[in-house]
């Protein structure tokens, strides 16, 4: 067959694939030739046709965002339309993609911006600076949870808000599919075994929302919301996120060939034009009191 994934290299990989290693970009790949980058766009183009930013609450048009774990910069863009007159801060801990970031951002016409290179686990971000705090699949890769989320919390303005797009372990494959598919099926549960046993919290909403509970903040939400995907969207989140999610991560774990089978074997079960996908997503909403 085909490679399912040309842009991936040995090479590109971490030295010990079993590593620790604190967020989803270094656990993968970070190939010369933007694979990984590729399919974190094609993740994130189905993940906006559940219209995610509906969720959020307003914001100034003069207000200011931080976009926690910007990577790419694709949220960033989508945040920046919400502050035309306001400010907008990246932060990753990717000079990669920060740079990428910062590409898709510095226009004419736009908000002000700021790209940090920080650690999440080290973060420094000045108190009472922020209107709203955006994470999208950042914080289900961090341990350091609640020291985090406290720094994100003083970092609020009075009346600011945090809004943390993570999974909840209710919809741990993040999408039901129709009709069944095993050897998919098969393919995510491995992943997603994977994914935890590297550290990765695929419950963490509920945690997010008990925290900010917690440190007295108001209005605390975890909204359940989604999207079907039918035909060819669902088609292209197989071929572009499913199965090369799942060559990056589990393809020097198994015996030579017999991942290449059993994705073929996914490919094929797939019923085009008839495939659905039931993509499911959750956000934890918190406001720091004014």
């Amino acid at each position: 067959m085909s490679s399912p994934l040309p842009q991936a290299k040995p090479s590109a990989l971490l030295p010990d694939p079993d590593a620790p290693a604190p967020y989803t970009f270094e656990r993968v790949q970070r190939d010369s030739d933007g694979g990984e980058v590729a399919r974190l766009e094609a993740q994130n183009l189905l993940f906006e046709k559940a219209r995610p930013l509906d969720q959020l609450p307003p914001t100034p048009p003069d207000g200011a965002i931080l976009d926690l774990g910007s990577g790419t910069g694709f949220w960033s863009a989508r945040l920046a339309e919400r502050v035309p007159r306001g400010s907008l801060t990246c932060l990753d801990r990717s000079g990669e993609l920060l740079d990428l970031a910062r590409t898709r951002l510095e226009r004419p016409g736009g908000p002000r911006t700021a790209f940090l290179l920080q650690d999440l686990r080290a973060l420094d971000l000045p108190q009472g600076a922020f209107d709203l705090v955006f994470t999208s699949m950042t914080l289900a890769h961090v341990r350091e949870l609640e020291e985090v989320l406290n720094h994100l919390a003083r970092a609020l303005k009075p009346g600011g808000w945090i809004a943390c797009f993570e999974p909840v372990q209710q919809s741990r494959r993040f999408a039901e599919i129709h009709p069944p598919c095993p050897n998919l099926d098969f393919l995510m549960d491995r992943l997603l075994d994977m994914v935890e046993s590297r550290g990765s919290d695929l419950s963490v909403s509920l945690k997010i929302a008990h925290h900010l509970d917690r440190l007295g903040l108001e209005e605390v939400a975890l909204r359940n919301y989604g999207a079907a995907l039918h035909g060819e969207d669902a088609r292209v989140c197989l071929r572009d996120v499913f199965l090369p999610l799942a060559w990056a991560y589990l393809r020097h774990r198994w015996e030579p060939g017999l991942l290449e089978r059993r994705m073929e074997a996914a490919a094929r079960e797939a019923p085009a034009p008839h495939l659905w996908l039931d993509l499911r997503r959750a956000v934890t909403l918190a406001r720091r009191p004014a």
